[in-house]
């Protein structure tokens, strides 16, 4: 098999995204996952819905100013951008439907499955999820 068939693949959430920007417990995984897609050793991923939330968080946080150069930044990264297709749609629908998870971590385990990879996080909604996906957990900062 080539390495291109054995390439792990990963779903970034908020938290991890946030874990990383703020230097929090854990931010040295996502860096490294960050290199390794840098590299293409892994597939990295990131739903457009979880960036729309990523930005909201950072304004309501620091402003408008601070959450347009953290968008900035994020478009530079190697990170596979997921648009919302009705596939994952309705996977998310299904996912939030059937589990006590919110809207925004719905797309992130829809995405997670329809891609086939593992979410990295710390946000313990995921746990009820972790009998149907991978998850890779981050520790618990906030």
């Amino acid at each position: 098999m080539s390495a291109r068939k054995n390439k792990q693949r990963f779903v970034l959430d908020t938290f991890a995204v946030l874990t990383y920007l703020k230097e929090e417990p854990g931010w040295q995984r996502v860096r490294d996952l960050l290199w390794d897609a840098f590299k293409r050793e892994t597939a990295v991923f990131l739903n457009f819905v979880n960036l729309g939330e990523l930005y909201y968080i950072v304004y309501r946080e620091y402003g408008a100013l601070t959450a347009d150069k953290a968008l900035a930044m994020i478009k530079l990264w190697p990170l596979q951008f997921v648009s919302v297709r009705e596939d994952i749609a309705i996977v998310a629908g299904r996912m939030k439907a059937e589990n006590r998870i919110a809207y925004a971590d719905a797309y992130v385990a829809a995405t997670a499955l329809i891609k086939k990879a593992a979410v990295v996080t710390g946000d313990r909604e995921f746990q009820a999820l972790e009998e149907i996906m991978d998850i890779n957990w981050l520790p618990r900062n906030r």
